[in-house]
């Protein structure tokens, strides 16, 4: 097939005002999602939270596009031409004048005119011209309303015809007046029209409709007239204004709207949230376009159009899907199994994710059973359903990374689909931005379905003779910077500023967008002051913002000055000075991970850790000889992440094997040496050590030793004033169960794969002996309070015994962590998991905060950065938004939507009287 170019893009969608800054989107992350702004459509109207309410949604968010205005006079528009027309024709016009500019036709400069066309694909127009037939149905509503005044006794005839006529006026001002321009510029086909007549283009312009499929259907129009030589130039695309009553309650009462947060391709698909904007994309045929020296961002190397015949009108099929995919690829020459990325349809739905999934993956294993994997992602995860522009959204993107060499994030995505979990799985969703593989040819396909059972398939392919060349440095850069929450923190010289200034904040969080979170919180970063009253809280939306920022309001009114929520996700205090902090390093039986979660993702620091530990990714990672490397990696490349952050602790406490990490801290163990004395001890006790196992007793250990009286079962640890430890062979660990049941005493086996710290691995404290004797252990400089001995540990210690003696010997850590706790008014448990944090808690009463170096959430960084600025320990907060994608957000400044006329209605009266909500 005669390869098709891309040689001119251009959009508006929300946050993103071209094809760049929708790129920059999607490899860091951002979301465009936010509460529909009241100008749209009124929630007080039209939501309601039971999706069986008749004429409701349920879905309050979408993603809508800000800051727009269409420059008419630029482009030679009448006044009147511009009221009387759809808002879709303009937002088209300008777009496609940008593709033109894009391509190097700026103003259609160089075009050849009769044999340039425009393909636009679009559904009903958009909601402003629907809105404007209000007007003309004003004589239904006048009878209606003259037919119920006439009911009530003190209205005549006279009276009711007066008052009607003073309604009339105000019902109708919102929408213009019928005019020559009316009939035109609410027709869908003359936005294809009107963009000819502005350039003087004379080869053919029409709108296609295949509803969601309606864009990426234009592309594929235009690509066979470039092919049947009917057209040189094509412009195609696809534009979508249409959050009005009609679609949203429609799709509501399909059940296709998220009932909760929208997510796709994972195990809580539940629906998508509606967006809008427009996409336009200038074709040349590729030997022309290289003939001409254009620039090509991607070839289109085939497509395919499908139905599903007698399958669901508005759900996917399997077998519709799996033809639109056979005919794209027999049409481009190559498998589907040599394709690295698929922008999928993906709207969320619990169906749509479950059929897309099987028929890409089903397709591309019987290409080829050992097909690699290859990413699936969907732009609507970040602006949500564009319907008729959908398609060509992901078309972009798609081109945009086959142009960087860069594999995009599943945005949307958190717990991937069960599908995506199987073992013959051949397709992955990304957590982070990847650098397209070197071995493969840089393909992706680009998939849109529709309403009617249509299925649209696009295959793009790098352009021809192009020299691959290094990965785009902004995209990697932009890799690291995706999170999935932010942390906000505010100040105010007295409890009552900062409680004027919570509430303020909360107010406008509510209005922001999910990307605009990201810039809310550096604002607010970047103005402290220094302030001693002061607030913090972890968000992961707007709304989360807006509730959490306004309970802290609430609890200053009251009078609480001080506050930390259960969820350890907002903070409230007053900073006296310097805080001092506390870190705690996990031991044996902490997290279950070696992937580094989200903090290898985000920092470098972190993946330099990693990435020299070179742990396993596949096996037993509760095995000794796993565990403890990979609790010992997580716990220093968390320390270089508090470094990063420059957030120093005056003293540490390491449970077992964390005292090697504590000893790290300290200076006395460099951080090869910790990682390579974790391997080895690990190995030590794996290979060295007796049968065994360990429990944990809900008891203080005088109690614990009437427990284990008569057994060679030994007290293993102290691990605070009623939990203890203890550890011996099976048999009778099993029997001090049976002892601790009789006495209704909570006794958990816990998952350990030795009795550690029990004369049954006295062989492996001899082993690690051995390596200590000539690893390079240094003194220690920081405080440390040991474990082993309860104290505090001096210069003078002999590390090497200590560490020895540590395997067999009991931890004491209710001794340690109290001594430590001296003076302190902030811990922070650096490592896999959060199980010392309740111990420390419980022994010492001083608050406790987990930066968890296994969880896939950036939430547990930020708690724990929140919590040591509401104390009062110095922080870098800027930190946290280096080399990240922040675009600039002032606290009230104003946001503009496009309007609904119908929403200019007055507002000052009751509301409709409806069924009770349900929150």
């Amino acid at each position: 097939m005669t390869r098709i170019a891309i040689v001119g893009m251009a959009c508006r969608y929300p946050d993103a005002k071209n094809p760049s800054e929708l790129w920059d989107n999607a490899v860091a992350g951002r979301r465009a999602f936010r509460r529909l702004p009241d100008v749209r459509m009124n929630l007080d109207d039209y939501w309601d939270a039971d999706p069986s309410t008749p004429d409701t949604f349920y879905a309050r968010n979408a993603a809508v596009i800000e800051g727009y205005e269409f420059d008419r006079i630029a482009h030679k528009i009448a006044g009147s031409t511009f009221r009387s027309t759809d808002l879709t024709h303009w937002l088209a016009l300008d777009t496609a004048g940008r593709a033109l500019a894009d391509a190097g036709f700026a103003g259609g400069e160089g075009l050849p005119r009769e044999r340039t066309g425009v393909v636009v694909g679009n559904t009903l127009t958009g909601e402003f011209s629907r809105a404007n037939v209000m007007r003309l149905r004003w004589p239904y509503v006048r009878r209606v309303m003259a037919s119920a005044l006439k009911e009530q006794e003190v209205w005549d005839d006279e009276r009711i015809a007066e008052f009607l006529d003073d309604v009339e006026l105000t019902y109708k001002e919102p929408f213009p007046a019928i005019d020559e321009d009316t009939l035109a510029g609410g027709l869908a086909n003359t936005i294809a029209g009107r963009i000819c007549n502005h350039f003087d283009l004379n080869g053919g312009g029409y709108t296609v409709d295949g509803a969601c499929s309606s864009s990426l259907l234009s592309v594929t129009t235009a690509g066979t007239a470039l092919i049947n030589g009917d057209l040189d130039v094509a412009v195609a695309g696809g534009v979508d204004l249409s959050i009005d009553p009609f679609e949203i309650i429609g799709f509501a009462k399909t059940g296709a709207l998220a009932k909760g947060e929208m997510k796709l391709y994972d195990r809580g698909s539940n629906g998508f949230w509606p967006g809008e904007g427009c996409g336009m994309i200038v074709l040349m045929r590729e030997e022309d376009a290289l003939a001409a020296g254009h620039r090509i961002y991607a070839t289109i190397a085939g497509w395919g159009v499908s139905s599903d015949g007698q399958g669901g009108i508005t759900r996917p099929e399997v077998s519709g899907y799996q033809l639109a995919l056979r005919r794209a690829y027999d049409k481009a020459g190559f498998g589907i199994e040599t394709v690295r990325l698929f922008e999928g349809h993906g709207t969320g739905t619990a169906v749509g994710d479950a059929t897309e999934l099987t028929a890409l993956m089903g397709a591309r294993r019987a290409a080829d059973p050992k097909a690699p994997l290859a990413a699936i992602t969907s732009i609507k995860g970040m602006i949500g359903h564009t319907k008729a522009a959908a398609g060509v959204a992901g078309l972009i993107k798609a081109a945009m990374a086959v142009n960087h060499q860069t594999l995009p994030p599943a945005i949307g995505t958190t717990d991937p689909h069960e599908l995506l979990g199987e073992e013959k799985a051949n397709l992955k969703a990304l957590r982070k931005a990847e650098a397209w593989p070197e071995d493969a040819p840089r393909r992706a396909g680009v998939t849109a379905m529709g309403f009617g059972g249509i299925n649209t398939h696009v295959v793009l392919d790098e352009p021809a003779g192009r020299r691959r060349t290094a990965p785009s440095r902004r995209s990697a850069a932009l890799a690291h910077a995706l999170q999935d929450a932010e942390l906000l923190v505010v100040e105010g010289e007295s409890a009552k500023a900062l409680r004027a200034r919570l509430n303020e904040v909360a107010t406008f969080a509510a209005q922001v967008s999910y990307g605009q979170v990201a810039d809310l919180a550096a604002t607010l970063q970047r103005e402290l002051r220094g302030l001693a009253h002061r607030a913090a809280v972890v968000v992961t939306s707007p709304e989360d913002a807006e509730r959490r920022l306004t309970h802290l309001a609430d609890l200053l009114e009251s009078g609480e000055t001080a506050y930390t929520a259960a969820d350890g996700r907002s903070f409230l205090g007053r900073a006296s000075g310097p805080a001092r902090i506390g870190f705690l390093f996990p031991g044996q039986g902490s997290g279950n991970g070696t992937g580094g979660g989200a903090l290898r993702r985000r920092f470098a620091e972190a993946a330099e850790v990693f990435d020299r530990a070179a742990l396993p990714t596949t096996g037993d990672m509760v095995a000794t000889d796993v565990a403890q490397p990979r609790i010992a990696t997580g716990s220093a490349a968390g320390l270089r992440v508090l470094d990063a952050l420059r957030l120093e602790a005056s003293v540490a406490v390491g449970h077992s094997l964390g005292e090697l990490s504590a000893l790290h801290w300290s200076g006395a163990l460099d951080e090869d040496t910790l990682l390579e004395a974790a391997r080895v001890r690990g190995k030590a006790m794996a290979e060295h050590s007796s049968s065994g196992t360990m429990a944990s007793l809900s008891v203080k250990p005088e109690r614990a030793e009437q427990l284990i009286e008569g057994l060679s079962v030994v007290i293993a640890g102290y691990n605070g004033p009623e939990q203890t430890v203890v550890a011996g062979p099976v048999e009778e660990i099993d029997e001090v169960k049976r002892r601790a049941e009789r006495s209704d005493i909570p006794c958990t086996r816990l998952n350990v794969s030795h009795a550690f710290h029990s004369p049954l691995v006295a062989d492996s404290a001899a082993s690690f002996g051995d390596w200590l004797a000539n690893a390079p252990v240094g003194t220690v400089t920081g405080r440390v309070v040991s474990t082993v001995t309860g104290g505090e540990l001096t210069p003078a210690t002999d590390l090497a015994a200590l560490l020895a003696e540590q395997i067999t010997g009991p931890v004491r850590f209710t001794q340690a962590v109290s001594e430590a706790a001296r003076g302190i008014d902030l811990f922070i448990e650096v490592g896999p998991g959060r199980v010392l944090s309740s111990l420390a808690r419980a022994t010492t009463g001083v608050p406790v905060v987990a930066l968890n170096t296994d969880d896939e959430s950036l939430r547990s960084l930020l708690q724990v950065a929140g919590a040591a600025y509401v104390a009062g320990a110095p922080v870098d907060l800027e930190r946290l938004f280096q080399d990240r994608l922040i675009r600039p957000l002032q606290v009230g400044q104003e946001f503009s939507f496009f309007a609904n006329p119908c929403e200019q209605a007055p507002r000052d009266l009751p509301q409709a009287e409806r069924a009770p909500r349900a929150e």
